[in-house]
């Protein structure tokens, strides 16, 4: 028998960050840093909230998602 393993999905990752950094001696998430590709390819998974100076901020599971260039 043979396993073939895959790469896990940007979404994967990102929820078992999420995971990781709720025990008793983890960090918390301040934000997930996407490149636009990235944010791209996996934007209807993410929430948009529109912010009172009139910008848009997007998030995943209550964490701010920023996009670099």
């Amino acid at each position: 028998m043979k396993i073939h393993y895959r790469k896990p999905s940007l979404v994967e990752q990102m929820n078992n960050a999420i995971a990781i950094s709720t025990g008793p001696n983890a960090k918390p998430i301040d934000h997930f840093e996407l490149n636009q590709e990235e944010f791209s390819q996996h934007f209807s998974m993410f929430d948009k909230s529109h912010q009172p100076d009139g910008n848009t901020q997007y998030s995943f599971k209550g964490i701010p998602i920023r996009v670099i260039q």
